[in-house]
């Protein structure tokens, strides 16, 4: 497959969603964390990792070369189970950097997203999804 993307100035493109992976929801509540730095899934509680494609969200932005940049996000998602039935909340949203930056000398800027969600104890199986808003300020 061949692929390519094109920025306009002052862009922001969603280069792949933010996925938890397949999860074990035991008797216990917990959470999974997927780290926005390194993509990496960790666990607490009742919940246990069951393979899947775990990763943090990533978006390019564009804009000038060196270009001040403030990042900001909406409300924090709730998942919902498709079918219905069931939800898990999103509760922290996180960037892999400050969220005021610079864009680098081409005007570009790697942006990922992580999170963690709160995952109920004996959690229905089922696919859940949501989404949430980032908005990138130019200056």
């Amino acid at each position: 497959m061949a692929k390519a993307i094109t920025l306009r100035p002052l862009s922001i493109v969603k280069l792949r969603d933010l996925e938890f992976g397949n999860l074990i929801a035991g008797p216990a509540a917990g959470t999974v964390t997927i780290d926005a730095d390194d993509d990496s899934r960790s666990t607490t509680g009742g919940v246990g990792a069951a393979g899947g494609a775990p990763q943090a969200a990533q978006f390019y932005t564009y804009g000038g070369p060196r270009q001040f940049i403030y990042v900001t996000r909406g409300p924090l998602p709730v998942l919902t189970r498709a079918g219905g039935g069931a939800t898990m909340n999103v509760s922290q949203l996180t960037l892999n950097g400050a969220t005021f930056r610079y864009l680098d000398d081409a005007g570009i800027l790697d942006l990922r997203v992580g999170g963690q969600l709160n995952v109920g104890a004996n959690q229905m199986a089922g696919e859940y999804s949501g989404s949430f808003t980032i908005t990138v300020t130019y200056f």
